[in-house]
């Protein structure tokens, strides 16, 4: 017999996670970051508009000084540069830390809650669940995503690691393996949409080789909405650092773009970092057998049958 559950306990998740970020967005943008919030405001009001140069104040209605120093350092360079600065000055030796509180977290999770185990007695007997397809783009989001956490890591720590041919080919890949996983980033939010219940099936067993079976729980759909916000600013913001690079004829109308989306790339990259390692304790550290069943693609009937029912039931829709 179902009882009655309150809103906190069937919304927890969401209540939890929202209270954290309304904590997280008063303190990094009002507490430890010093740019200008009405200028950052104005100034993607009016690259919607069309121009990202950023200069809001026309260049008439400015002193000489004011135009000279606009001229060499790019429009308003106190609204944003200075967050650039302390990003490799004094959160190099910050940052450290929080990642740090971040893996303990993690550790104190894994002691306490321990490991989902299901019992099998019968190992022979699996059910191919995730497609050729699924598996590749699954695994290398994984791969990639590791690499380019540990490149990011290393142009976040610059001045830490020092510089010399590994930094140098590290940044370097880190922008052309971030470019390649633009498109496993879009394939992986399209496969993974579950919440997909009002749409249209033409085939049950070819859309099940595309698109990823069963049902989120809150958590893991906080997670998946979570990947797909942060991933798009830092797919978005990493492509447009790239594409549009300063030069000698440019740098007055896109230094001070180039600035904000460097921020931005910063602000998601720190972000999605949470919900990828609560992914991959809630996938791979506290369910045991998940791994080895994506590498191969097939999992114990009697695993889903404790674990992940919602497959079973989608599968016998399937066959149905």
């Amino acid at each position: 017999m179902e009882t009655n559950k309150s809103f906190f306990s069937q919304n927890k998740a969401y209540i939890l996670v929202s209270l954290g970020f309304m904590a997280l967005t008063y303190w990094y943008f009002w507490l430890a970051t010093i740019f200008d919030l009405n200028y950052v405001y104005q100034f993607i009001l009016s690259i919607f508009q069309g121009d990202i140069s950023g200069q809001l104040v026309p260049l008439e209605d400015m002193n000489r000084y004011q135009q000279m120093e606009a001229g060499v350092f790019g429009p308003r360079y106190d609204t944003i540069a200075p967050e650039i600065t302390r990003a490799f000055e004094e959160r190099q030796e910050l940052l450290p830390y929080v990642f740090a509180v971040e893996f303990v977290a993690f550790t104190i999770a894994f002691i306490f809650l321990g490991r989902k185990k299901a019992v099998i007695s019968k190992p022979d007997d699996t059910v191919l669940v995730y497609s050729l397809f699924q598996r590749v783009v699954l695994l290398l989001n994984i791969v990639i995503m590791i690499y380019l956490f540990i490149t990011g890591f290393s142009i976040t720590f610059g001045n830490i690691t020092g510089g010399g041919a590994i930094a140098y080919f590290m940044r370097w890949t880190h922008e052309i393996v971030g470019l390649g996983w633009i498109p496993i980033w879009l394939i992986l939010t399209v496969i993974a949409f579950k919440d997909h219940k009002f749409f249209k099936r033409p085939s049950g067993k070819l859309w099940n080789k595309i698109f990823l079976r069963g049902k989120y729980k809150p958590m893991y759909r906080i997670n998946y909405y979570a990947y797909v916000a942060f991933g798009f600013l830092l797919a978005l913001s990493g492509f447009l650092l790239w594409f549009i690079f300063p030069t000698a004829e440019n740098y007055v109308h896109v230094i001070q773009f180039r600035r904000l989306m460097l921020f931005m790339h910063f602000m998601a990259s720190a972000v999605i970092s949470f919900f990828i390692f609560e992914t991959i304790y809630s996938y791979v550290i506290a369910v045991k057998g998940y791994l080895p069943g994506l590498i191969t693609g097939r999992l114990p009937r009697e695993y889903l049958e404790e674990l992940r029912p919602d497959v079973l039931v989608e599968m016998e829709k399937e066959n149905n």
